[in-house]
């Protein structure tokens, strides 16, 4: 069985320095972020453009290896970022493609 014993999440736009953070998503009690699962997460935060950075922080024991997350809204594009990685214990880990974002728009 596969748990995450702390999860946090940080999502940054492309042109405000407003930045969206969740403290804590995981539940075991909810089978969140189990094997082979797909979850959706309805977040709330400051009116947001494009998205280009996200990072995720993992906090316990067990491994996590997210394949991707996809970001959508009311006024954004959709945009994946692809992990397929472990992600480290206990240090923000993601991409940052807003440099490579507004030198391309």
């Amino acid at each position: 069985m596969f748990w995450v014993i702390g999860f946090q999440f940080l999502v940054k736009h492309l042109y405000m320095n407003d930045q969206v953070y969740v403290p804590r998503l995981d539940d075991p009690r909810s089978r969140t972020f189990e094997s082979c699962s797909t979850d959706t997460f309805h977040i709330n935060g400051p009116c947001t453009y494009q998205i280009c950075y996200v990072y995720l922080y993992r906090n316990g024991y067990d491994g996590w290896k997210p394949e991707s997350i996809t970001i959508s809204g009311y006024y954004t594009s959709s945009v994946t970022f692809y992990y397929n990685t472990f992600i480290p214990n206990a240090v923000w880990y993601g991409f940052n493609h807003c440099n490579a974002a507004s030198s391309s728009a």
